[in-house]
């Protein structure tokens, strides 16, 4: 009755630094008194779990996990003093507290093998190991029957890694019964419906160019891509590799003058993209923003100048040499929607705007481009 009194009387506490502790340095509590407001050293989770300094002035005040029963951070980083199994004794640690509510996780790191911990409702406290991939003791089955009587997030647990950050996001949504879909590495195939369109710096001095009225022209293309969440969140880093090829056949007439100009180019197109994907259980929709870059393989390009007098016609080649980059970097904007098969499987439908430019001082024909996108993960 009294350890239960105790930990009731710590979480309150542990609260209430949370809410009145922002903008301080942190907290540490006793058996005793509680101290607010101070300086707390943070000397990586490895030593954290091991001692609590306290800088006072000039002085370093050091703790162990059997002088204190808690400390913290103004992060709200807290650490909570547990008593544990380890190399065949029992040994007192900070264990760091990554959950609240009906399970909360503890995590304590150690140079040969950091693991986890799970207390439920205050009174059960184990040991969480990874445990063997072919064995009901691996940490994925195990999530699945600690949380069987909340079923609808059943299928998440075999997403889930054995880190910290990804951990702590099962089990607070678990005790938030929070049903969404869970972060997960994607990759896959891609394939893209592009529009690509000449675009004419103003620095560009070429009178023929100048002279053409540049429209779309239409290819199909394709490639691979991958898709990281960061700290499983519903952030991500989006990239691919795409293939494309296009022909360009501009011809314009003026006067008594015909300009052509043809171009043949074949691109591996690299986007480096940040997405936020709105987490909803079958249709997500998504926008991103990023850098790309373009490897030009083949860009060939010809111009030419066709004069009409009397009966004859003469046709002119204008030089047109690194007119067309064979590296061009740029932005990258986009819209789209996730339409979930299952837990894991997506398709990916997207429109995408591209504008390059190349790297010879403006004097280089840029590029942009409008991509309609479908992808499938593996």
């Amino acid at each position: 009755m009294k350890q239960t009194i105790i930990k009731v009387f710590i979480l309150a506490i542990i609260l209430f630094l949370g809410i009145i502790s922002k903008g301080q340095d942190g907290f540490f509590l006793t058996d005793t008194t509680i101290s607010a407001g101070v300086k707390i050293i943070d000397n990586g989770e490895y030593i954290n779990a091991r001692l609590c300094e306290v800088k006072k002035g000039k002085t370093i005040e050091k703790y162990s996990p059997d002088e204190i029963l808690s400390y913290g951070f103004d992060n709200d980083k807290i650490f909570i003093s547990k008593e544990i199994p380890y190399n065949e004794d029992t040994v007192r640690f900070f264990l760091e507290q990554l959950s609240e509510g009906e399970y909360v996780l503890y995590y304590l790191a150690d140079k040969k093998q950091s693991t986890f911990f799970i207390e439920k409702d205050s009174t059960n406290f184990f040991e969480f190991p990874k445990g063997n991939k072919n064995d009901d003791s691996y940490f994925q089955n195990q999530l699945q029957k600690i949380t069987s009587d909340f079923p609808e997030i059943s299928t998440n647990t075999k997403l889930v890694k054995y880190n910290k950050t990804s951990l702590k996001k099962f089990i607070k949504e678990y005790n938030n019964r929070i049903d969404k879909p869970f972060p997960h590495l994607k990759f896959g195939f891609t394939g893209v419906f592009e529009m690509s369109k000449f675009l004419l710096p103003s620095q560009l001095n070429n009178d023929y160019l100048n002279q053409l009225n540049l429209k779309y022209e239409s290819s199909l293309g394709g490639g691979f891509f991958a898709d990281i969440p960061i700290k499983a969140s519903d952030f991500s880093y989006h990239t691919e590799v795409l293939y494309t090829k296009h022909g360009y056949s501009i011809s314009e007439k003026k006067d008594n003058n015909i300009i052509d100009f043809v171009a043949n180019i074949s691109t591996i197109k690299i986007p480096a993209l940040f997405r936020y994907t709105y987490p909803s259980k079958k249709i997500s929709p998504f926008v991103e923003a990023g850098g790309i870059i373009g490897l030009n393989l083949n860009n060939e390009s010809q111009l030419y100048n066709s004069v009409f007098a009397s009966n004859t016609i003469e046709i002119n080649a204008v030089p047109t040499d690194n007119l067309i980059s064979e590296f061009q970097e740029g932005i990258s904007l986009g819209l789209g929607l996730e339409y979930r098969l299952n837990f894991k499987n997506s398709i990916f439908f997207e429109i995408r705007y591209n504008q390059f430019s190349g790297n010879n001082n403006f004097k280089t024909i840029n590029t942009s481009d409008i991509q309609f996108i479908t992808s499938i993960n593996l």
